[in-house]
């Protein structure tokens, strides 16, 4: 009987939410405090990108077939990101596991992160901060909401002028068979550490 306590510890202590083996990584409760304003301005860029990408994507879904709402993602994405990688002084983007644009493959900081939460619910992952030594990095998850299962749900279910738009700038997209819920990738920001 003595031994139940000891167990449960040892219970709870292997099964805490860790990340993958790699750089040493923290999760939103356990960032260093001189971190904080670091995390701070990532999150404030990560924010800023969401909200140049949400509203865009909700407007060409509005006013058109699906299809419209891929130059969103394939030309003004990229470059809302770089605006802001300009006036922040800071690298952002998305990824995925499941890829349409293979420009947005995980960094190899962010790889083992990807690959752990593969296939999770957006409930069951939570943010990351990861320390690449000189500079640190974010990771944010991405769910799947009600307008992401037009362009990102079941590949069946799809609309045809929208797939043959895919096929047609994607043609290796991994991109489908989501659903309201699941997690659908990562924002993610590198920043530079402070020097001494």
């Amino acid at each position: 009987m003595r031994l139940l306590p000891v167990l449960l510890l040892l219970v709870v202590a292997c099964t805490k939410n860790e990340g993958p083996p790699g750089p040493k990584a923290y999760s939103k409760d356990e960032v260093p405090k001189e971190w904080a304003p670091l995390v701070e301005k990532g999150d404030s860029a990560l924010a800023e990108l969401q909200k140049g990408l949400i509203p865009k994507l909700t407007k060409a879904l509005s006013e058109g077939p699906p299809s419209h709402a891929v130059s969103v993602c394939q030309v003004e994405a990229p470059a809302i990101k770089a605006a802001l990688e300009a006036s922040q002084g800071l690298e952002l983007g998305r990824t995925s596991h499941k890829l349409r644009n293979p420009k947005n493959a995980p960094r190899a900081w962010a790889a083992p992160f990807v690959a752990q939460a593969a296939g999770k619910k957006f409930a069951e992952v939570g943010p990351w901060v990861v320390d690449l030594g000189d500079r640190i990095g974010l990771l944010r998850p991405i769910p799947v909401g009600p307008p992401c299962v037009t362009c990102h749900g079941l590949a069946q279910g799809l609309d045809q002028t929208l797939t043959a738009t895919l096929a047609q700038l994607y043609p290796n997209d991994q991109a489908t068979g989501f659903a309201e819920g699941d997690l659908r990738g990562w924002f993610w920001a590198e920043l530079k550490k402070p020097g001494p």
